[in-house]
């Protein structure tokens, strides 16, 4: 427990001592961030705010795992998959910030860029860490087992690409308000964290404490009205560690429910488009979904912390059906 305390003090005071240097940074190169002509229009006053601040709070996580984390293959494999999620994401920033305008990679290449990641982390996971490919069903006391053989090992490979392109691209488009995406993961992450401690995995518990002071550490500077956006960067390295530690502590189904409000966003944006396209009509004035109670009149402090509130009693849910369904069971 001192570690994972250690690790999340550490990185957090690294994200703020590193940050306003680093905004300094963005603001003399005029890396700023092109906001939506079509969104609220108060968020056009936000053009121009630096983005791409995920890499301090990378670097903060960075830090705190040097001082305080055991250089083994779990806490390797977890780093790399954050890198490589997070390198899409900053790749995607680059194009925004090179192209002047708020489009990035299309959703193709960075569907194809994260199935990459998805087979680096199966072969890792599954050959280095010990990762089974036996998926536990919390809610009916079940498990699946998805290998060994050819056509399991395709199937665990799909069930993962599932796992982490889904929670990345719905913290991605929890990103939208100031501090919300980035308040709403450190309140899930403060759940696998216990998870992940309660599992005995010690080094999974260290790494979601560390991202869980580098997300505070940076909210010190992206709360409203916000200094510096995340990003992609950092969105999908939220989303990143979010996944790498489902996968790890075999709670990959319990997601859904302690990353409930990413759900949520999510599933707004899949409804706006299909009833769109099948009848001509929007169910939401503005998805993702925080969007629509900005245009109904809600100031952004008040969506975003009512949101957080919402994360929090899911993420409460879902630590409680661990408690009860897989405590001891996992991993």
């Amino acid at each position: 427990m001192f570690s994972v305390v250690l690790a999340a003090a550490v990185a957090f005071l690294a994200t703020v001592l590193l940050g306003s240097k680093y905004i300094e940074f963005l603001q003399s190169r005029k890396f700023g961030q092109f906001v939506r002509e079509e969104g609220p229009q108060t968020h056009l006053i936000k053009a121009g705010t630096p983005t791409m601040g995920g890499i301090v709070m990378l670097m903060g996580l960075v830090g705190a795992l040097v001082v305080v984390a055991r250089p083994n293959v779990a806490t390797l494999t977890t780093l790399l998959i954050v890198a490589v999620v997070a390198g899409i994401g900053l790749y995607d920033d680059w194009q925004k910030i090179s192209k002047k305008r708020p489009e990035g990679l299309s959703a193709r290449y960075k569907f194809l860029l994260l199935t990459l990641a998805v087979v680096l982390a199966d072969v890792l996971a599954v050959r280095y860490v010990g990762v089974t490919q036996t998926v536990l069903v919390p809610y009916f006391d079940r498990s699946l087992v998805l290998g060994p053989g050819v056509v399991g090992i395709a199937l665990f490979s799909v069930f993962l690409l599932l796992v982490i392109a889904g929670t990345t691209n719905a913290v991605n488009l929890t990103d939208g308000l100031d501090g919300l995406a980035a308040g709403a993961a450190a309140i899930a992450l403060l759940a696998y964290t216990a998870i992940a401690f309660l599992e005995r995995q010690y080094d999974v518990a260290v790494i979601c404490g560390a991202m869980v002071g580098a997300i505070v550490g940076f909210l010190w500077y992206n709360s409203h009205p916000a200094d510096i956006f995340m990003g992609d960067t950092g969105s999908l390295a939220m989303g990143g560690v979010l996944a790498a530690a489902a996968v790890l502590t075999k709670t990959e189904l319990l997601l859904p429910v302690v990353g409930g409000l990413f759900v949520v966003e999510a599933v707004s944006v899949i409804i706006q488009v299909f009833v769109f396209k099948l009848t001509g009509r929007r169910v939401f004035k503005m998805a993702p979904i925080h969007h629509h109670f900005e245009f109904l009149g809600w100031d952004e402090n008040k969506v975003v912390v009512r949101f957080w509130i919402a994360q929090a009693a899911f993420s409460s849910v879902g630590f409680f059906l661990y408690y009860i369904f897989l405590y001891n069971t996992a991993g």
